[in-house]
Formats: C-alpha cells, sequence, structure tokens
C-alpha cells in the first residue's frame, strides 16, 4: 500500500510508503472524513486500520494486529460513516454479506458484540479501542462488489452493489441503537444472469438535490438513479457514455464532491481501457427531481495504460486514476474545459 503523506519537499509530494499487513491482494482502500485514519481490506478477509501520528506518520500495531478476519471470504469494498454518527465502517464481502462495525473507546468492552467479535485495534499504552459487529446484512443473492455510506444529509444509509444485478439501499432504524437496518429499497440494474452484475456505486454529494446514485455495472453502463418523492422509489434517470468497446465493463465510478458548482463531475472507468469525465449541467429544478432534464458531455482522458480505480479530492478539482501500472495519474481541467494529467505519483519498484 502507498499513500501521499503531508510531508514536502519544495513542491514535490514525499509518498509514504505502508508494509501492508496483509496477506493476499488489497481490494480498497478508505480515508476518514478527516483523512487521518486509513481502513484496508484484503482478499485475505481481513480489515486493517492505520492512523496519522503527530510526526505525520501512518502506523498500525503490529502487537495487536490493529485488524480483524470481517468476512468469511475475500472484503471487496469498504466505507467510512460521517463521524456525526460515531467511527462505523462498513464492509462487502464475496461471502454476499454486508457488515456495519462500531469502534467504542471502551476498555471494559469484553466478549461479542450484537452478533459478532469484537477486536482491538491500538496498542496497550494507549486507551484500548474495539470494533464491533453491529449489523450482518445479508439479503443479497451473489457476492457484494461495493458498499457506500450515503452523505449525512440523507441519514445514516448504505448502498450496496451486487453481482445478482440488484443495488440495495438500507437505514438505520435508530442511530442509537446499530443493531436494526431496515431494507428499504432495492433496484434492479441487471438481470441476475449477468456474470459480475453491479460493480461499482457513488452518491451524489449536493444537499438540495433529491437522493442520487451513480451505478456501473458488467454491461458496460453508466447510469444515474434518482429518487422522487412523488412515486416513493428509485427509477432510472439518465444513462451516460459507458464502457462497451473492445470490452464491456465497468470497473469504477465516481461522484465529485458539490462544492456550488452549476453542473455535476462524475468519472468512470472501464474494462475498455477508458477513464471518463462526464459533465451534467442542471437545466431546471423541481422538488422531486422526477421532472428534472438534465445535459451532458463526456470527455475521454488519454491515459498511458487501463485505468482501474478513479476518485475525487474534497473540492472535486482534481481527479485521481491508477491502473496495473503502479501510477497514480492527477488531472485537472484547463480554462476550456479539458482535462489534462497534470502530475502523477509512482509507487516504490517491486523488489
Amino acid at each position: 500500500t502507498m499513500v501521499t503523506s503531508s510531508s514536502t519537499l519544495g513542491n514535490k509530494c514525499l509518498p509514504q510508503i505502508l508494509q501492508s499487513p496483509h496477506k493476499d491482494f488489497i481490494h480498497d482502500i478508505a480515508f476518514d472524513h478527516y483523512g487521518r485514519r486509513i481502513a484496508t481490506c484484503s482478499a485475505d478477509r481481513t480489515v486493517k486500520i492505520f492512523d496519522l501520528d503527530e510526526n505525520g506518520q501512518w502506523i498500525t500495531s503490529p502487537d495487536i494486529g490493529s485488524g480483524w478476519k470481517a468476512h468469511s471470504s475475500g472484503v471487496t469494498s469498504l466505507s467510512w460513516a460521517h463521524p456525526e454518527f460515531g467511527q462505523l465502517l462498513a464492509t462487502s464481502g464475496a461471502d454476499g454479506l454486508a457488515m456495519v462495525w462500531e469502534e467504542r473507546a471502551d476498555s471494559s468492552v469484553t466478549g461479542s458484540g450484537a452478533g459478532g467479535d469484537t477486536h482491538s485495534v491500538f496498542a496497550a499504552q494507549a486507551p484500548v479501542t474495539l470494533w464491533a459487529e453491529r449489523a450482518r446484512l445479508a439479503d443479497a443473492r451473489k457476492s457484494l462488489s461495493c458498499v457506500k455510506f450515503a452523505p449525512r444529509h440523507l441519514r445514516l444509509q448504505l448502498a450496496t452493489a451486487s453481482a445478482d444485478g440488484e443495488v440495495r439501499i438500507y437505514e438505520a432504524v435508530d442511530v442509537m441503537n446499530l443493531n436494526q437496518w431496515l431494507l428499504k429499497f432495492s433496484i434492479e440494474v441487471e438481470p441476475d444472469n449477468t456474470d459480475l452484475g453491479v460493480r461499482c456505486l457513488d452518491w451524489c454529494q449536493g444537499r438540495f438535490e433529491p437522493p442520487t446514485l451513480v451505478v456501473g455495472d458488467s454491461s458496460g453502463n453508466v447510469n444515474i438513479y434518482r429518487y422522487s418523492d412523488l412515486g416513493g422509489n428509485w427509477g432510472l434517470h439518465l444513462r451516460l457514455d459507458g464502457h462497451v468497446n473492445p470490452r464491456r465493463g465497468v470497473l469504477d465510478v465516481s461522484w465529485s464532491p458539490d462544492v456550488g458548482r452549476s453542473y455535476h463531475l462524475i468519472s468512470s472507468c472501464g474494462r475498455d481501457g477508458l477513464l471518463r469525465v462526464h459533465k451534467l449541467k442542471k437545466l431546471s429544478n423541481s422538488a422531486d427531481g422526477a421532472n428534472d432534464s438534465e445535459e451532458y458531455t463526456s470527455q475521454v482522458l488519454t491515459t498511458r495504460e487501463e485505468v482501474w480505480r478513479c476518485s475525487w479530492n474534497v473540492t472535486g478539482t482534481v481527479l485521481a486514476s491508477s491502473g496495473d501500472g503502479g501510477v497514480v495519474g492527477l488531472w485537472k481541467s484547463d480554462f476550456s474545459g479539458n482535462w489534462k494529467c497534470v502530475s502523477e505519483v509512482k509507487g516504490a519498484p517491486q523488489r
């Protein structure tokens, strides 16, 4: 695992190489809301937590392990909830389960949480914190590929993407009792007979927008689904340019944070080797979003390698992409709206 720490030399970022405690491929990595904690998940079925110390170094506790076995098979994705709801982490696995974990800074907590074990994270000299299983969501018929908490203005909700072709949206019945989660909606994106079903999703962050998701599937479609108050359900809102030629399939999607612009930015990458930036300009606004009309443009970014993952910075001005070449590309838009690679962060060479 490699992350770029806050230390700089002139105008150059100095990456810090983290020695991964995982014993298999890392599937996902996620920063918390403040950017001071990192969670990683792996095919070895475990989740690991890193913390940023006062010296700007990412540390973990090898003595206690700073992690735990989260699923009975590979952990495919993870997501932090907004800290308003506490230290919550959601994980998805190839076993078809979505799990919700809560960190509790209480040395007196022992034994099992509701439905599972508790796991120490910090060293003995620090206050003991435990990650306890709070919920086990088992509605998917096949493996899960993605899990994402909703933005905080939508309350404590999370969405999962499954190989059975459905997106499921859950909400905590009571934020003070995280053992109970309600399956509110199921969105059929693809038929159940597809191999990989839904591959990725992301939430729209806009506070004044209806609840909206961008979803990528194994057929190469990049679709936007929106909740309508009038119908009381989710429906297909817009189809964006997908990833279908020469190979079908979307690998990742990312919705840029909302910073008061008159348009949205969505990035997507797929098995066709392309990285796209979709710009959606809102033309009208309604209370429920049912009659909204939007126009969009899609730009293909020229990359030197296949792109597997993409993600925006907190202001939605810089797009990061990564692929099989061990290089993270950083993209910015110029004054004419064309996206160009302005910097690259290279991983450590293999020994």
